[in-house]
């Protein structure tokens, strides 16, 4: 008996082990990714994509912008932005890392490349590293945990906008998680129903989830 209790404690340890491997993993591959963004993306492709993000947000071009658009223009530079070399920085990154790197962390890369800004509502707030929710698109549960802990303050049923990575037993949020709005969400699921037959619902919301998560003035 106490040879099967030590064995399953054992086989507990590892698992916390290999959860907290790939948390990490995420973290450090998020790190390094943003550490390329800001020190080698050129001022002339900023300049060119805050034009295109305004456009898109329908903000005034000379408009400064505020925190929660800082952010959010952040993310759709770092993932979805195409640069004038018609790739995203996300795939520029990875070509310019292929030769160095492990194989590990290149899958990586593709879990990052296939990443979306999407809609959760949140179900649960167990704490404040993790909430229960799903994703109205297609109603698919999810556990999300925020390796920084920001999650206290959400409500069941709220509306937030993440950026999500597979990890082992959850989801793993990256940078910041946006508050949305019901009206404008009930909008999305709407336009997705309208073109599911024609597209995925990551493809859907990387051409449109941009447009969504802020609530128009």
């Amino acid at each position: 008996m106490r040879e099967e209790n030590h064995e399953l404690i054992n086989f507990n340890e590892i698992r916390e082990q290999k959860q907290l491997q790939s948390d990490n993993a995420i973290c450090d591959f998020y790190n390094q990714y943003f550490f390329f963004v800001n020190r080698y993306t050129n001022i002339r492709e900023k300049v060119r994509a805050s034009h295109l993000f305004k456009e898109l947000v329908n903000l005034p071009h000379e408009a400064p912008l505020s925190d929660s658009y800082e952010q959010l223009f952040f993310q759709w530079f770092a993932f979805e932005y195409v640069t004038i070399q018609g790739k995203t920085l996300l795939q520029l990154f990875l070509a310019d890392q292929a030769k160095q790197k492990t194989e590990s962390f290149l899958i990586q890369g593709a879990f990052f490349l296939t990443s979306v800004l999407e809609p959760i509502i949140v179900s649960k707030v167990p704490n404040s590293f993790f909430l229960k929710g799903y994703t109205p698109l297609t109603n698919e549960q999810v556990i999300i945990k925020d390796v920084r802990g920001r999650f206290a303050n959400l409500e069941e049923q709220q509306v937030i906008w993440i950026r999500k990575i597979k990890s082992i037993g959850y989801d793993v949020l990256i940078d910041s998680f946006f508050l949305g709005h019901k009206q404008r969400i009930e909008q999305l699921v709407t336009q997705y129903n309208d073109k599911k037959n024609a597209m995925t619902w990551r493809s859907f919301l990387k051409q449109q989830a941009i447009y969504y998560v802020m609530k128009p003035k």
